[in-house]
């Protein structure tokens, strides 16, 4: 049976801040973004609250977003053997989505010496990950600027980021952790289709090391506000079919709504491609290539969805868990 999990992204950050800025926030004084800068490191190292809350809405696992600001790499020893040991007494499985911003995006850079302070990050992510006892760790391929994104220029990124995941790999099965690699949104401009990142994953696994692709079909639905924009297929889950099941292991799920370029809407709202009739294919699809992991990534702009996250957490998992399971 494939088993459910979920990035909270910013769905419990009202339960930390104070009562003062929770009214002030019910009023229109404080906004989603505001709220997020004031307590995303707070509710981030929160993890045994997130172990509970995934425990009670029926989910099997939770995925740490490594996003910046978080708190993993100041956690005490304490802090991460505790994680650990109410994530094996709940039966909830645990992976790292590492940082995908700021130093971390020169895991592609053809400048080595960024290159290099960027894979010692991510190895750092990685021990954190190793000690909460994460099962799995995903990296994005990171990012380029709009004028070096010519041919030349991606082939000294692909390049780079051969050698990045090489490192990370190793590091990664030396810790235990499956290692993935996603998909970027076109606004990263560089490994955004599938055909972009399959030659970079054979070259890693030419040296015997294990490397997963972590598809998100939400990010390749943003393919449709590049420049040129490109097609959605119809229906939008047919991408699947193409992907190679011995690359699949984790997976991402969220959607996405072109021209207002909406990121990460509610499932259940049923407001981007993909409708009900499109996930029960999606979920067809995946069990037949042997994915074992979904993991939901449903973040919200809406004042009163923060306020009402509970409800949408729990109807967003019933309506998921009707279809995968």
């Amino acid at each position: 049976m494939i088993r459910i999990g979920r990035n909270f992204t910013n769905l419990l950050e009202l339960d930390y801040v104070s009562q003062e800025d929770r009214e002030r926030f019910k009023r229109g004084e404080i906004d989603v973004p505001d709220l997020d800068a004031l307590t995303q490191i707070k509710s981030k190292r929160d993890i045994p609250k997130q172990i509970e809350v995934a425990k009670e809405i029926g989910l099997d696992h939770i995925e740490l977003d490594g996003g910046v600001p978080n708190p993993f790499l100041e956690m005490s020893e304490e802090e991460i053997e505790r994680v650990r040991q109410t994530a094996q007494e709940s039966g909830i499985t645990i992976s790292l989505h590492l940082p995908y911003t700021y130093v971390a995006t020169s895991t592609c850079a053809f400048q080595e010496v960024d290159r290099e302070l960027a894979v010692t990050l991510q190895k750092r992510y990685l021990k954190f990950a190793e000690g909460v006892g994460a099962i799995n760790a995903i990296m994005h391929p990171g990012t380029v600027p709009f004028y070096q994104a010519g041919p030349q220029y991606q082939e000294d990124l692909k390049k780079s980021l051969i050698k990045s995941l090489i490192e990370l790999s190793q590091a990664s099965k030396e810790m235990g952790i499956s290692f993935h690699i996603e998909n970027n949104t076109v606004f990263d401009i560089v490994f955004v289709e599938s055909e972009e990142i399959y030659p970079v994953i054979e070259e890693v696994k030419k040296k015997g090391l294990e490397i997963y692709y972590c598809f998100d079909i939400g990010h390749w639905f943003t393919r449709a506000d590049g420049t040129p924009p490109k097609e959605i297929p119809d229906p939008p889950e047919s991408i699947l079919e193409k992907i190679p099941a011995e690359l699949l292991k984790e997976i991402h799920l969220n959607d996405y709504i072109p021209k207002i370029k909406k990121f990460h809407p509610p499932l259940h709202y049923q407001r981007g491609p993909l409708k009900k009739k499109n996930l029960e294919r999606f979920a067809e699809i995946i069990k037949e290539k042997g994915v074992e992991l979904i993991v939901v990534e449903t973040a919200v702009r809406d004042p009163q969805e923060i306020i009402n996250a509970r409800k949408l957490l729990q109807d967003e998992t019933d309506y998921l868990n009707s279809i995968f399971k």
